[in-house]
């Protein structure tokens, strides 16, 4: 059992569930907000930190990195090339259905999206934090817990 990747897809339902019962726009945030969105990234350290505890491999805890990297690939290259190809835009190159898909999935990091909305940045951390995020999990779990061995490598 991958304990980030569920924790990941419960960071959605936690977050759609925390965003759609506010009241108010979307740009409105408080510091609640913020403070939902670091709960649900500690999450993620923890989820880490389970998968080096059982003693699974490091890849594991990288699978929602390489999702990202592939959402954020395919947003580039379809707002590229996306005039020649893309049956999904929105508008002749636009990549949109990329780019929610990497917003929706990283949801719970949407006051941070908004905060860094226009400055490129707004895809580019997402991305990042699911590297590092879990990674600091694990690596705080293999120094606590260095022993534990893979039962699948055995």
């Amino acid at each position: 059992m991958n304990y980030v990747t569920i924790i990941y897809l419960l960071n959605i339902v936690l977050y759609a569930m925390y965003f759609f019962t506010k009241t108010g726009g979307e740009t409105d945030f408080s510091g609640v907000d913020f403070f939902i969105s670091g709960i649900l990234s500690l999450f993620l350290i923890f989820a880490g930190y389970l998968n080096a505890k059982k003693g699974m491999i490091y890849r594991t805890v990288l699978w929602m990195f390489f999702l990202n990297v592939f959402l954020f690939a395919c947003s580039g290259l379809f707002d590229q090339f996306g005039s020649h190809f893309n049956i999904l835009s929105t508008n002749n190159s636009d990549s949109f259905i990329f780019t929610l898909a990497l917003i929706v999935y990283n949801g719970y990091l949407f006051p941070l999206t908004i905060s860094l909305e226009g400055s490129g940045l707004s895809l580019i951390f997402p991305v990042v934090l699911s590297f590092i995020l879990p990674s600091l999990g694990y690596l705080i779990g293999k120094k606590l817990h260095p022993n534990k061995q893979n039962p699948t490598e055995l």
